[in-house]
C-alpha cells in the first residue's frame, strides 16, 4: 500500500493554512470553482497520505478491503474508498495519529443520539484549525470586531463547540462573554452588564433567556442584540423557511438568526452568510458528500446522508465519516457571491427516520411545527413499535397556558407535517425534567427511540 510519487510530493503539513490567517485566505471561499477543486485536491491527497502514514486503524481497515491508494488522484475518486461509521470512532477509542504528548486538548462528543460519547484529541494545531474556521464563520454572518458575543455554550465538560466559537471570536478580535451552559436568569443578567450585541447557542436556551427577560419585566429586544447564531438545533425546514422557533426568537429579540452545523466528528462548521440562503462549506477544512441508502452520491439537489472527510486534521483525521444527518446541496450560487458549497438545513437523523401511515417522519418536524407558538412550552417524541411491527410514535407535549383541548396541536401538526402522532400531555416540570438533562448530556433531548 505504498504511495506513489505524484503524493509523495505533497508532504504532511497543511501547505494552505500553516500560519492558520483567516485573512491570507479569506478570498478562497470567492475564488473560481476550478481553483478551489484544485486546491481541495491538494489538501484531499496529503490528507490520505498523512492518515494512511499514521493511522493503524485506516491501515488495517484498507488492508482488510483490499484497497489500493495508489490510483486515488482526484476528488472523484473518493467514492472508491471504505466509509467510516460512527460504530468505527467507538470500537478503537480513539484514531490517534500522532503522539500523546502532542494532544493538547480532549473533547467528548455531545451522544445526544443515545450512543456514548466520542473522544476527541486534538493537537495545538487542530486548535488552532478550530480557530480558523470559526473566525471565518462568525465574520460571514456580519460579526466584526466591533461586537461583543455571549457563548451560551458550555467552554467546560470538553464540550468543543464553546471553546471553537470562542477561539473564534478571539481571532476576529470581538469582545467575548463567556457565559458558559448556565442558566436564564445569569444569561439575562450578562446581556445587560455587558452589553452583548450577537449571542451563540442553541434556540431553546436563547427562547428561555428572552422569556425570562420578559417574565421579569424586561424587553429582550430593547437591549442591543443584533444577531442570534443558532447551534445544535434546527431554524429552518427543508425549503429554507424559518422555523416558529425561530421566527418566534427574531421578533423576540428584533435580531436576524443564522444558521449553523457542526459535530465534534468534523471539526468545522458550515454557517450561513448574510444572505441566509443555506451553510457555505470551507473547501481547505472539509470534503462533503451526499449518498443515497446505497452508499453512492446522490444526483444534484437529491437528499441524502451527509458524508464528510475533514481535512488539516493532525489528532483525529477521519477519511469519509458517515454522520447520520439527512440533508442536500444546493444548487446555483449564492447572491453574497462566495462561489463555496453550501448544505441546507438537516432534515433529520437517519436513524431516527419513523415511518407512521405510510409517511415518513422526522421526530424533530413533529416538534419544530410546534415551537414557536405560544401555546406550546415544551415536549418531547418517543418512537415504539405496535404489535405488527410498524412505528408508533407518541407526543409529549407541555403547553403554556391551562388548555384542555389538544385540537389545536392536531391541526397544526396535519397542515405542516400531514402526521398526528399520539399526543400525551404533561407538566411543563415534567416536560424540562425529561428534556433537560444537562447533567448528563449538553444539548436537549428531544427524543427517545424505544423501539
Amino acid at each position: 500500500m505504498q504511495m506513489n510519487q505524484h503524493k509523495a510530493n505533497h508532504g504532511i503539513i497543511h501547505p494552505l493554512l500553516t500560519d492558520f490567517s483567516a485573512k491570507k485566505h479569506a478570498d478562497l471561499q470567492f475564488a473560481e470553482p476550478e481553483k478551489i477543486k484544485q486546491i481541495q485536491t491538494r489538501l484531499f491527497l496529503q490528507h490520505l497520505e498523512y492518515t494512511l502514514a499514521r493511522s493503524p486503524f485506516y491501515k488495517a481497515k484498507y488492508a482488510k478491503n483490499n484497497i489500493d491508494i495508489t490510483g486515488i488522484q482526484s476528488l472523484e475518486d473518493i467514492r472508491h474508498l471504505p466509509l467510516t461509521e460512527k460504530a468505527d470512532l467507538l470500537d478503537t477509542h480513539p484514531l490517534l495519529c500522532t503522539d500523546k504528548k502532542e494532544i493538547v486538548d480532549i473533547s467528548l462528543t455531545s451522544a445526544t443520539s443515545g450512543s456514548n460519547p466520542t473522544l476527541i484529541p486534538l493537537t495545538s494545531s487542530d486548535l488552532a484549525r478550530l480557530a480558523y474556521n470559526e473566525e471565518l464563520a462568525i465574520a460571514m454572518t456580519g460579526v466584526d470586531e466591533t461586537d461583543t458575543i455571549l457563548i451560551c455554550a458550555a467552554l467546560d465538560r470538553c464540550f468543543m463547540a464553546g471553546i471553537a466559537y470562542f477561539l473564534g471570536g478571539v481571532k476576529l478580535s470581538a469582545t467575548m462573554v463567556r457565559g458558559g451552559s448556565g442558566s436564564a436568569a445569569q444569561h439575562w443578567e450578562l446581556i445587560k452588564l455587558t452589553q452583548a450585541t450577537v449571542i451563540v447557542g442553541v434556540p431553546s436556551l436563547m427562547y428561555k433567556i428572552g422569556k425570562h427577560g420578559r417574565d421579569n419585566h424586561g424587553d429582550p429586544g430593547a437591549w442591543g442584540i443584533k444577531k442570534l447564531i443558532a447551534i445544535g438545533e434546527p431554524t429552518k425546514d427543508a425549503n429554507l423557511n424559518l422555523l416558529p422557533i425561530a421566527q418566534e426568537l427574531e421578533s423576540m429579540w428584533n435580531a436576524k438568526i443564522y444558521s449553523t452545523y457542526a459535530s465534534s466528528e468534523m471539526a468545522t462548521t458550515f454557517c450561513e452568510c448574510e444572505a441566509r440562503s443555506g451553510g457555505h462549506t470551507r473547501p481547505e477544512l472539509i470534503i462533503v458528500e451526499i449518498l443515497g441508502d446505497d452508499d453512492q452520491p446522490v444526483k444534484p439537489g437529491e437528499k441524502g446522508e451527509v458524508v464528510v472527510t475533514p481535512l488539516g486534521v493532525t489528532g483525529m483525521p477521519l477519511i469519509r465519516f458517515k454522520t447520520g444527518d439527512i440533508s442536500y446541496m444546493i444548487q446555483g450560487e449564492c447572491v453574497c457571491k462566495r462561489t463555496t458549497q453550501r448544505l441546507a438545513p438537516v432534515i433529520g437523523r437517519k436513524n431516527q427516520m419513523l415511518k407512521y401511515k405510510g409517511t415518513t417522519v422526522f421526530p424533530n418536524a413533529i416538534l419544530a411545527a410546534l415551537e414557536g407558538d405560544s401555546r406550546f412550552y415544551n415536549g418531547y417524541i418517543e418512537a415504539k413499535k405496535h404489535p405488527d411491527g410498524t412505528d408508533r410514535i407518541i407526543l409529549y407535549a407541555a403547553l403554556s397556558g391551562k388548555e384542555g383541548s389538544d385540537t389545536w396541536i392536531r391541526q397544526t401538526l396535519q397542515a405542516k407535517i400531514r402526521v398526528v402522532p399520539e399526543i400525551k400531555r404533561i407538566t411543563r416540570e415534567e416536560a424540562d425534567e425529561k428534556v433537560y438533562q444537562f447533567d448528563k448530556k449538553r444539548k436537549r433531548i428531544t427524543f427517545f427511540d424505544l423501539r
